[in-house]
C-alpha cells in the first residue's frame, strides 16, 4: 500500500503538468435575463453566451467540449451541433462571420458537463530571452497532498499494523465467517477506527479532486470543486474529506437504525467494515489505473470519467457481496434480506450514481 501511495504521487503529478498554453472561457459565460446579458450563474442553464475579439486572439483555437449533445451558435447563427469535441479555428471564424465574435452553446442536459477553451499556439522564446518554467498550483496540491497521505498511513502502519491489514486483506472481503475479523476491526466506533475513517476520506476525496480536475465539468458536482490555487486545493480537499467523513458516520447511524428495524444482530459491524474495506480497496484499484493511464500518457477526459463508473462497479460488486455475507449469517428469507440490502445499500448507491452521472 505504501508504494501505491508512492506511485499515486507520481503518476498525479505527471497528470497535473498541461502542454500547450490554454484560457478557460467559463468566466466570459453569460446569460440572458430581463432583456440583457450577466454573468451566468453557478448553477446549471441551459444556454450560455461569450464574446471573442478575433483581433486579440490571432492564432487561437477555441475548443469545445460536452458530454451530451449541443449546439454552437456564433453571432445567432447555428454553426454546428456536436457531441464530444469541437476545435473552430478563431481566425477562420473571424474570415467568415467577424472580428467580434458572439458565441453561444446550448444544451438540453444543461450546461455544466460543457468545457469551453481557446488554446494558444504559444510561438517559442527568442534565443536571448530567459525560459520562463510556469508555475502548477494543482501539481504543487497533489504532490503535497500525496506526501500527507504517506505520512498518515505510515503512522496508522506503526501504531496498529494488524488493523490496518485488516482492512486491506481481500480475502477476507469474501469471508463469511465472523472469527476471521480482529476484535479491534469489530469495534466500529473505537478512535483507532475513526483515523482509519477518516484517512479513508481524505484518500476517496483527493483521487475524486484529481479525477474531477482531469475530466473537466462532465459532471455538475465536478464544478462544486474546481481547483484555483494550491491553498484553494487544500481547502477544497478537507471540505470534501469532512463532507465523505460525515456520509460514513452517516451510514454507521442509518444502518443502526434499519438493524433495530429488521430485527437483526452483531450486523452493523460487520457490514461497515465490510464497506470502508471496499472504499479502501477501490482506492487502491483506482490509484493502480491512474499509473497506467500515466505510463500509456493518457490525459482524454473520457477515461477520467471511467474511473467514476469504474468506483460504481466496485461499490455495487461490494453490495452482492454483502448480500451473500447475510445469507449465510442470518436464517431470514430472500426478500427479507434484499428488503434490507435495499434500504442500506441499494438505495444509497443509487443516489450518489445519480449525482456522479447527472
Amino acid at each position: 500500500m505504501r508504494l501505491v501511495l508512492c506511485l499515486c504521487l507520481f503518476s498525479w503529478s505527471g497528470f497535473a503538468q498541461v502542454g500547450s498554453p490554454k484560457v478557460d472561457l467559463k468566466d466570459r459565460w453569460l446569460i440572458s435575463q430581463e432583456g440583457k446579458f450577466v454573468k451566468a450563474p453557478s448553477t446549471s442553464t441551459n444556454t450560455v453566451f461569450f464574446w471573442i475579439d478575433a483581433r486579440k486572439e490571432k492564432g487561437t483555437v477555441l475548443r469545445l467540449k460536452g458530454r451530451h449533445a449541443f449546439s454552437i451558435f456564433i453571432n445567432s447563427k447555428l454553426a454546428v451541433r456536436a457531441k464530444g469535441e469541437v476545435k473552430l479555428s478563431v481566425d477562420s471564424l473571424a474570415n467568415i462571420y467577424s472580428n467580434q465574435l458572439f458565441v453561444g452553446l446550448y444544451s438540453s442536459f444543461g450546461t455544466h458537463h460543457l468545457n469551453s477553451e481557446l488554446q494558444q499556439n504559444g510561438k517559442p522564446p527568442a534565443a536571448h530571452e530567459p525560459i520562463v518554467r510556469k508555475g502548477n498550483y494543482f501539481l504543487d496540491f497533489t504532490i503535497l497532498a500525496s506526501l500527507l497521505l504517506i505520512v498518515g498511513f505510515t503512522l496508522l502502519l506503526r501504531t496498529n499494523p494488524t488493523l490496518t491489514f485488516d482492512y486491506l486483506d481481500v480475502n477476507k472481503l469474501f469471508s463469511f465467517q465472523d472469527r476471521d475479523e480482529s476484535t479491534l476491526a469489530l469495534r466500529i466506533a473505537s478512535s483507532v477506527n475513526l483515523l482509519i475513517y477518516f484517512f479513508c476520506s481524505l484518500f476517496l476525496a483527493l483521487i475524486l479532486l484529481v479525477s474531477f480536475h482531469l475530466m473537466g465539468d462532465q459532471v455538475l458536482v465536478a464544478s462544486k470543486f474546481s481547483i484555483r490555487s494550491t491553498a484553494h486545493g487544500f481547502q477544497q480537499w478537507f471540505m470534501l474529506s469532512v463532507i465523505i467523513f460525515g456520509l460514513l458516520i452517516i451510514k454507521l447511524v442509518w444502518l443502526m437504525v434499519l438493524n433495530n428495524l429488521f430485527g437483526f444482530r452483531d450486523i452493523v459491524r460487520i457490514q461497515f467494515f465490510n464497506f470502508v474495506r471496499v472504499i479502501l480497496i477501490a482506492m487502491t484499484v483506482l490509484t493502480l489505473i491512474t499509473i497506467v493511464y500515466f505510463v500509456a500518457n493518457i490525459q482524454d477526459q473520457k477515461y477520467f470519467f471511467h474511473l467514476i463508473t469504474i468506483l460504481s462497479i466496485i461499490f455495487s460488486a461490494g453490495a452482492v457481496v454483502m448480500y451473500f455475507k447475510l445469507m449465510a449469517r442470518m436464517p431470514y428469507h430472500f426478500f427479507h434480506l434484499f428488503s434490507y440490502l435495499c434500504a442500506s445499500e441499494i438505495m444509497p448507491l443509487v443516489v450518489l450514481i445519480k449525482v456522479f452521472f447527472y
